[in-house]
């Protein structure tokens, strides 16, 4: 099997990182010559909130109290710097939560062309703003309150909405969208048949 490139997009709550487990232990077990690596923004914010510093302390306010995007150059510097030690060409590579924005695809279509990855495919979790504000109150998470989901929500439709429009038009990635109401194992076979890695 050739090196793929898989870029999750969708609203928070979509489901996505639970479909992103789900690809990489299905590829791993079919192609066991290739490795796997992932690329998740949440888990390279939530290793920053965790250090200390003047602007880790105002990231952490825009995005706990206030359920803001964090601006495109903290994001796009703490993911091009993480970038730089995960992709190597050879292994299959998972996006979840980049980009958000039309300029930071701008950045990940740079590198793609610097890393020389060709044919990476979007795929958009579609899932309506009510389900997922309803996912995000059940799970209880710390900056889950109803008002930074809304404000996530409405940073998601300003920012994110255009950015998909943008990449299902562009001819340098691939797009398919998925019905993320399912259920998790249906919307996997979904996936998978809609990839052509059955």
């Amino acid at each position: 099997m050739t090196q793929k490139t898989f870029i999750f997009v969708g609203r928070s709550g979509s489901g996505k990182g639970t479909q992103v487990e789900f690809l990489k232990k299905y590829l791993a077990e079919k192609d066991t010559s290739r490795g796997i690596k992932s690329l998740v923004m949440g888990e390279l914010y939530r290793g920053f909130f965790k250090e200390e510093g003047y602007v880790q302390d105002i990231a952490r306010d825009v995005s706990m109290n206030q359920g803001k995007f964090q601006p495109d150059f903290l994001t796009n510097g703490l993911f091009i710097y993480n970038a730089m030690h995960v992709v190597d060409g050879v292994s299959h590579l998972f996006v979840d939560g980049y980009p958000r924005t039309i300029d930071q695809f701008e950045i990940l279509k740079e590198l793609f062309i610097y890393t020389k990855i060709t044919s990476p495919v979007i795929v958009e979790i579609a899932v309506s703003r009510e389900s997922v504000k309803n996912r995000m109150l059940a799970r209880g998470r710390g900056d889950d309150s109803s008002s930074a989901i809304d404000s996530r929500l409405d940073e998601y439709e300003r920012a994110t909405v255009p950015m998909i429009e943008a990449m299902k038009k562009d001819p340098s990635v691939t797009y398919i969208e998925i019905d993320g109401e399912p259920s998790p194992d249906e919307i996997h076979k979904d996936i998978i048949m809609k990839l052509n890695l059955a």
